[in-house]
């Protein structure tokens, strides 16, 4: 196929997105690369990779409708020249003017790679910015609208283009562990000796938050006179920039010492003690970050979409809440007191990095769901989340299994839906009458290859609260009628509906909450490269009365060892389970956690 990969820095070419290019030419496709800047550097590298570089006219910053069209009418001639199979789009204007192009040339796959919504939706709320948020946000829908497929590198992102109107209510977005790390190119680096040395690297946007990495750096140096406050990035055009003058009067104050620009991190990672992100821009998961934990860094940064993601709580680094100069440096503090801290962290951050961020993992992903992967039949490479290799006959078994449980999943669905529709009317009603109204609950849960979609089942529960209008526990609002619905399963049957669209299956690990998978890591991504199920392992084999790993372990052995032999079992097993109630099988709770062992190693 021929691919045309469409950025708004040629650098990012080479920097962010090298290696996936690298694996596109090496799956057989033909490639070609686009962006708004000359340079000599970046297509040397492209070229000797055997991709091509093309330009277009863009203003990365600028919001100038004329020259905005400019770009439209370029990525469209650029299009119509080309001929591309399959475009992928990532920032912000190429999203939106490669999307529109697309649907006005025609024939092509488009795919956007959200890597972060950006300054429209970093505003401060005033008018400016809800009228610029609104403005960007149809563009965005209008885009996206024929898309094939939408990445995204947080959650949150997510959720705010569902909420802005982006995403169609048909359309799910496919998160992806962000722009993913070379572990062979950032290698675990040992901490440097002497003082304390915070490193902050980010483009000088007012938004990053270097304003409050200086005063913080003001506070700090207080108590640890000797701790140095470093600052690499370039200056950048947009409104948000911190100017030279701003700069200069923080060195001449002597609180931080700016390190100019670079197109290679790495000595300056090897050279920190702690990495810190103050940022409150509208992120999609920070490429800095990903680098500071493959060298081994703690790491100190916001509560905001997309640093949450990389930061596990008393594990690998600090959280401080956005624009809060005294709480960042109060984490700097802390840093600064206990070096034994700093290395701990560290090498947590590295471990992280390596399970949860390794960039042929994330390339496999992009991969598989633009269908590019070779090494399956007619380029339908993501089957049930798994990237097969070679062309032999396993590998097209798996292919020709998924797309048979995938029709027999729709036909039992339908016809389930059918014969069960007057007992779900009677259920329903008596819902509404011993509970009220809503009769379903709703509720995120996470699907193949972690796209997020709605749960739907019938409610079980009350919304009893305390004395101070906190929710009671769950089994002190559960009715009896509740309990009996969830002994029979009776509340579940709506989940037919996700089957029938294709984010559920009839068999395969429960689907659970984003926040239980991305604490799971990289055994998370493991339970999450099939669909989930109406039933699964872990249920037939104790349900309720496990702990959390024994069935994680279970749901994991399914999917190393899925089989229509063991979807039958388990179909049996769950009417069994369902007439006598749960308990726990001891011999296939230690088979599962053995086979978990190994795999951890």
């Amino acid at each position: 196929m021929k691919i045309l990969v469409l950025s708004s820095l040629a650098y990012s070419l080479t920097n962010f997105r090298g290696t996936l290019l690298t694996a596109m030419v090496e799956a057989g496709h033909q490639v070609i690369a686009c962006a708004p800047d000359e340079n000599a550097q970046v297509r040397d590298w492209l070229a000797n990779k055997g991709i091509g570089f093309r330009t277009m006219r863009m203003a990365r910053a600028g919001m100038n409708p004329f020259a905005d069209t400019v770009t439209l009418w370029d990525l469209v001639s650029l299009m119509r020249k080309e001929r591309p199979d399959v475009v992928l789009a990532y920032t912000q204007k190429p999203i939106i003017y490669g999307g529109l192009a697309a649907r006005l040339v025609g024939g092509i796959r488009y795919f956007a790679m959200c890597s972060g919504l950006g300054h429209a939706f970093s505003g401060d709320g005033g008018l400016r910015s809800r009228v610029l948020k609104k403005i960007v946000s149809l563009l965005y829908r209008a885009a996206v609208a024929k898309a094939s497929g939408v990445f995204v590198f947080n959650r949150d992102d997510n959720d705010e283009m569902r909420d802005n109107g982006i995403l169609a209510p048909h359309q799910t977005a496919i998160q992806v562990p962000g722009s993913g790390i070379d572990l062979l190119r950032f290698r675990h680096q040992p901490l440097p000796p002497g003082p304390p040395k915070f490193l902050m690297i980010a483009r000088l946007l007012r938004d990053k938050g270097p304003g409050e990495f200086a005063a913080a750096a003001a506070i700090v140096r207080r108590k640890f006179p000797e701790a140095r406050f470093l600052l690499l990035g370039p200056f950048d055009a947009n409104p948000s920039n911190i100017s030279q003058t701003e700069l200069d009067s923080w060195q001449s104050d002597g609180l931080i010492e700016y390190l100019g620009s670079t197109s290679d991190v790495q000595p300056f990672l090897a050279d920190c003690t702690v990495f810190v992100l103050p940022t409150y821009y509208r992120e999609g998961l920070p490429r800095t970050i990903l680098e500071a934990m493959a060298t081994g860094r703690a790491i100190i940064t916001t509560d905001t979409p997309g640093c949450r993601e990389t930061v596990t709580k008393d594990t690998n680094g600090i959280l401080v809440p956005p624009r809060d100069v005294a709480a960042l440096a109060a984490a700097m503090e802390k840093m600064a007191e206990d070096p034994g801290l700093c290395e701990r962290y560290g090498a947590a951050s590295r471990k992280i990095a390596e399970e949860c961020f390794d960039v042929h993992r994330v390339n496999a992903i992009l991969l598989g769901n633009m269908g590019l992967d070779r090494s399956v039949p007619n380029s339908a490479a993501m089957i049930d989340g798994h990237v097969l290799s070679g062309g032999d006959a396993r590998s097209a078994g798996l292919a020709r299994s998924s797309r048979m449980r995938r029709i027999v999943d729709a036909i039992v669905a339908t016809l389930g839906l059918a014969v069960l529709l007057p007992l779900l009317l009677i259920v329903a009603l008596m819902v509404a009458v011993a509970l009220g109204r809503p009769v379903l609950f709703r509720q995120q849960r996470v699907g193949l290859t972690g796209q997020v979609f709605t749960l739907v089942k019938f409610r079980t529960m009350t919304d009893a609260r305390d004395a101070e209008g906190k929710l009671l526990s769950d089994s002190e609002r559960t009715t009896n009628f509740g309990g009996f619905m969830r002994r029979f399963r009776i509340d579940e049957l709506p989940e037919l509906w996700n089957v029938l669209r294709g984010e559920m299956s009839l068999f395969g690990p429960r689907p659970l909450l984003p926040e239980t998978i991305r604490d799971f890591g990289v055994d998370g991504l493991t339970r999450c490269s099939i669909r989930p199920g109406l039933t699964g392992w872990a249920q037939i084999c104790g349900g309720p009365l496990l702990g959390q790993k024994e069935k994680l372990a279970l749901d994991n052995w399914y999917v190393m060892n899925r089989s229509w032999k063991t979807d039958m079992a388990i179909l049996l097993r769950t009417f069994m389970v369902i007439v006598r109630d749960d308990r726990v099988d001891n011999r296939e709770a230690g088979r599962g956690h053995a086979g978990f062992d190994r795999r951890r190693g």
